[in-house]
């Protein structure tokens, strides 16, 4: 008798596990997901450490394409094309991922071809 009861007892929990196994691994996605995106800000916020270096070390002039920076610092938080007399220009902003106020922030102007015209550090 004891071990009917205990056949009808995991037969309900295995069945009833087996019905979620979708939302479990859907779970453990999320979990994933999550992971990678603390890997991903972590790694953004150091591209931005690095680049605040080289502001502080005085060292932009080493720096004058759109080419250059992604090769250093990565893809910039947020870009914009700006229209200009000459041309379309683009902005591009550096800054920390979770920070969106109070945050240092770095813009940079590029001319049609992808030469840096100009930077702009704002300090918190």
């Amino acid at each position: 008798m004891k071990e009917i009861l205990l056949i009808v007892l995991c037969s309900c929990f295995l069945g009833c596990s087996l019905c979620h196994v979708s939302e479990i691994r859907k779970i453990q996605a999320v979990g994933a997901s999550a992971d990678e995106q603390q890997r991903y800000v972590a790694q953004k916020n150091k591209k931005f450490e690095e680049l605040l270096a080289v502001i502080q070390a005085d060292q932009m002039s080493r720096y004058t394409t759109q080419q250059d920076f992604l090769k250093a610092f990565g893809e910039p938080i947020f870009e914009k094309t700006l229209e200009k007399n000459q041309g379309a220009a683009q902005m591009w902003l550096y800054r920390y991922c979770e920070k969106m106020r109070g945050s240092e922030k770095m813009y940079l102007y590029f001319d049609a071809s992808g030469k840096l015209l100009k930077w702009e550090y704002l300090p918190r």
